[in-house]
């Protein structure tokens, strides 16, 4: 096995000291471009290249951001809001030079993956700032900014779920539907037990909507569909085969909704004659689909940037925390009338 070639190795070769070779890589300007060049050259031809570990240990900082998300990296990946997400986020780490570390449970325990992670700070996803695995990294001074999550004494970023819900179903209902559904991430309970989540609020806001319509709102009007499209797909078809027949529904994501679509297709129904259909996010596929979706448009890719942006502001100086709200906006497209 050959031996790594070490810092003193190029300062040899190039006939300079460590020094100048540590200057050539993490501030060149201290030295004439010539120099540099030398040093880059026999770097490469050596196979040198400078310690992340010792660099961090130096500087006490990694220079890596780490993305938690309580979800298995399968379902990240799977789920088009977190492409456009993380997306966001990527642009602000290519601007300063920053690398990207997406965190999720390791082995069942999302506090075990943390605790392995690399990173200066932290954009932590879906989770209250007292959440059991946010709460000790607060304690140990861990710079994190929350984002579709509740936080009083933290950096967070949200967008107006309740608003753009309500937006939603207050359309679908001006048109007299008979029977509405609404397809939610969990069963009604566990929604109301996590007050502040996203699924809450977008709950509260088809809610207000119905009531405000002078309807009843009952349990039967919702049925959890989890995210994907393959799951609003089959919810539809198991709703389908147990009788009932909704003439509108609204989603609590784009994913969801398209899997509508795809069933409704499948069973002959004219969209959005006979079915109208609204989801939430606007995903990029919502306009690529036939017919294009209608839904709720939140700046996921600016979501994404301003949570990087507001990070890093904190670890380059103690900011007080602050609480962003994005707007959201009803678009209407081919699955409504």
């Amino acid at each position: 096995m050959m031996k790594r070639a070490t810092i003193s190795d190029v300062a040899k070769r190039v006939g300079v000291s460590p020094t100048a070779v540590s200057f050539a890589f993490n501030n060149p300007s201290q030295l004439n471009a010539a120099t540099v060049e030398q040093i880059l050259a026999a770097a490469r031809e050596l196979g040198y290249a400078p310690n992340p570990h010792a660099r961090a240990l130096l500087s006490r900082r990694t220079g890596v951001l780490g993305v938690i998300v309580p979800q298995s990296l399968f379902a990240i990946y799977a789920n088009p809001y977190f492409a456009t997400f993380l997306q966001g986020i990527g642009s602000l780490c290519d601007d300063q030079a920053l690398g990207l570390l997406t965190v999720s449970p390791l082995e069942g325990s999302l506090t075990s993956a943390i605790a392995r992670a690399p990173v200066d700070g932290f954009i932590i996803v879906g989770l209250n700032e007292n959440h059991d695995e946010v709460a000790p990294l607060r304690k140990r001074g861990i710079p994190v900014v929350i984002v579709d999550g509740h936080a009083h004494t933290t950096t967070s970023v949200n967008v107006d779920d309740e608003d753009g819900a309500y937006a939603a179903a207050r359309h679908l209902l001006s048109h007299g539907h008979p029977h509405l559904t609404i397809l939610t991430f969990e069963p009604v309970p566990l929604l109301e037990a996590h007050k502040a989540s996203v699924g809450a609020n977008r709950l509260q806001g088809y809610r207000r909507a119905v009531q405000e319509a002078g309807l009843e709102w009952a349990a039967q009007l919702v049925e959890p569909s989890i995210s994907g499209v393959e799951d609003g797909e089959h919810c539809f078809l198991f709703l389908w085969e147990q009788g009932q027949r909704p003439t509108a529904v609204l989603c609590m994501s784009d994913a969801v909704a398209i899997g509508v679509v795809r069933a409704a297709l499948q069973l002959g129904l004219r969209v959005p004659d006979d079915l109208e259909v609204i989801g939430f996010d606007d995903i990029p596929a919502a306009n690529l689909i036939t017919p294009s979706l209608s839904t709720v448009h939140q700046p996921i890719f600016e979501k994404g940037r301003t949570a990087a942006e507001l990070l890093v502001a904190r670890l380059e100086g103690d900011t007080p925390a602050e609480t962003v709200v994005l707007a959201t906006e009803l678009v209407l497209r081919g699955t409504t009338r």
